[in-house]
């Protein structure tokens, strides 16, 4: 017979499943959120995605409690703001790598700090702007007790009410070729960065090759702790420190802006091209060049540059490996400056513009096929078609020989007939955007093919370097038949039939006269 279980035992039984199924399920819950070594966002994203680079999350947050230890989060250029962008705190080791620091943007609207890296955990920010953060505290953009390396980030309109409005670091900082402008620390000090090192007095910061532009209450306080400021760009050749950094030691060297161009002389249209440079360490004495590949300022720093002797392409420059380059083309003469200006540093380099001229010359003959003994014009134009005057002009040419010189006129300048090497001379002693002429008149000698070669030379640039082309006559045989038409250049004059001779009615009679034998030959 078998054995009945009691009621009360299946209750316990049934109770004894419910609490091993709920103990599965909360275990499943209480699982840890699946980690990678790499993970990836994007304002097109979603935090319902896996993370990767065809499935992005949506978030930093979501990026950063996802990221594994070390590990590093990839962020596609966008804006970034509001919830789970900003406010964002880092408890353990990572990367955090932007597309591009121009593009990936993290925008605390003026409401919201963005990152808080806690201590013991070593993290690295590139390639970012962090913009608009605000703390009412310390540490508008970036509150670090860790230790930080940021590298080629720009942080720019942060604030906060009492120290380092962009960057407060109680732990360990690095910070390479980044820039810091417009951020206000509304206590003390330390718009950009304030290093208060509670820890240990120790511990040195190091900022290099990074621009500090228009912060406010200084850009760099130190409370606590020491701070290596060596190579950097203040916004000017001579800084002064007492309003740029407080509670540490004056740089021994910093980043110094030089132009220079490949031509200091130069004709009018012509160009040079122009090199701003922000490769060079300064001591307050002396300026050296150093190669950029050890570091330079950030990439894209504007240069604007600008000239009353022409134009440049472009007017705004951005540097590259620290030299910002652009072309100048001239379109007025005189000497003057070529300026260059980066954010509170101008710099000049003087040039000079000579003027320039475009001269040429045409040709033309006023009977095209002349004939040996006739005479013709030759007229010689002379064009400029500047931009400038030419000054001191001369044009010559022989007279070939089977070629007479007859007379010339000008209508501008003066001309000579050297009889001896058969040379005509033309001196302008300025021949303005136009076109003079020369009027040569000349008898062929006899037929054949004759080339005139001019040359001209002037005291001004000619921009025309095409070697001039030489004009050849060709002189006919002279005809001798009783053709009495008169072929000129330009017109033709038919010479009518005059009357001569017996008239026809007297001619008729004396025929007349023969054949009837009235007119009798005489006797001998």
């Amino acid at each position: 017979m078998r054995k009945q279980i009691k009621p009360k035992a299946q209750v316990m039984f049934l109770l004894l499943t419910i609490f091993v199924i709920m103990v599965s399920v909360s275990s499943v819950n209480a699982a840890p959120l699946t980690t990678a070594s790499q993970v990836y966002v994007s304002t097109n994203g979603s935090d319902a995605n896996s993370g990767t680079a065809d499935s992005p999350y949506l978030t930093i947050q979501k990026g950063v409690d996802s990221i594994s230890e070390n590990g590093t989060v990839y962020i596609a250029n966008g804006v970034y703001n509001g919830t789970g962008n900003t406010n964002i705190t880092i408890n353990r080791n990572m990367n955090i790598t932007g597309q591009s620091h121009t593009g990936t943007i993290i925008n605390g609207a003026g409401t919201n700090w963005i990152f808080h890296i806690n201590s013991g955990v070593n993290v690295t920010i590139t390639n970012l702007t962090l913009t608009q953060g605000y703390m009412a505290g310390n540490g508008g953009a970036i509150y670090n007790y860790g230790t930080l390396t940021v590298t080629n980030c720009t942080l720019t309109n942060n604030t906060v009410t009492d120290y380092g409005g962009a960057i407060e670091n109680r732990g360990s900082l690095a910070v390479y070729g980044s820039t810091f402008i417009n951020n206000i620390a509304n206590g003390e000090g330390g718009g950009a960065i304030d290093n208060w090192n509670i820890d240990s007095t120790t511990a040195t910061s190091v900022v290099s090759f990074s621009q500090f532009i228009n912060n406010g209450a200084c850009s760099i306080y130190n409370i606590m702790g020491s701070v290596s400021a060596e190579n950097n760009w203040w916004g000017s050749n001579n800084p002064v420190w007492a309003n740029l950094i407080s509670g540490m030691s004056n740089p021994t060297n910093w980043l110094y802006m030089t132009i220079d161009t490949t031509k200091t002389v130069i004709n009018n249209t012509q160009t040079s091209f122009v090199t701003v440079s922000f490769n060079n360490q300064y001591n307050g004495t002396t300026v050296t060049p150093f190669d950029p590949s050890t570091g330079h300022i950030p990439d894209g720093t504007h240069v604007n540059l600008t000239s009353a002797l022409g134009s440049f392409n472009p007017v705004i420059a951005t540097t590259v490996n620290g030299i910002a380059t652009a072309l100048f083309t001239a379109n007025q003469t005189g000497t003057g400056n070529l300026t260059a200006i980066a954010d509170n540093q101008t710099v000049t380099q003087l040039l000079t513009v000579n003027p320039a001229s475009y001269l040429y010359l045409n040709v033309t003959s006023s009977k095209s096929n002349p004939t040996a003994g006739e005479t013709f014009v030759l007229t010689y134009k002379l064009s400029n078609s500047g931009p400038n005057n030419a000054t001191n002009v001369t044009m010559s040419f022989q007279v070939p020989a089977g070629l007479e010189f007859v007379s010339a006129s000008v209508d501008n300048g003066t001309w000579t007939y050297n009889p001896a090497n058969r040379t005509v001379t033309w001196m302008l002693s300025n021949v303005a955007v136009g076109d003079p002429y020369l009027y040569l008149t000349v008898r062929a000698l006899g037929s054949g093919s004759y080339t005139i070669i001019p040359t001209i030379t002037s005291d001004t640039y000619n921009r025309n370097t095409d070697p001039l082309k030489s004009f050849t006559v060709n002189v006919q045989e002279q005809n001798n038949s009783n053709d009495n038409t008169v072929n000129a250049a330009s017109t033709t004059k038919t010479v009518p039939m005059q009357h001569t001779g017996m008239p026809v009615a007297g001619l008729i009679l004396a025929i007349l006269a023969v054949l009837g034998g009235t007119l009798a030959p005489r006797k001998k």
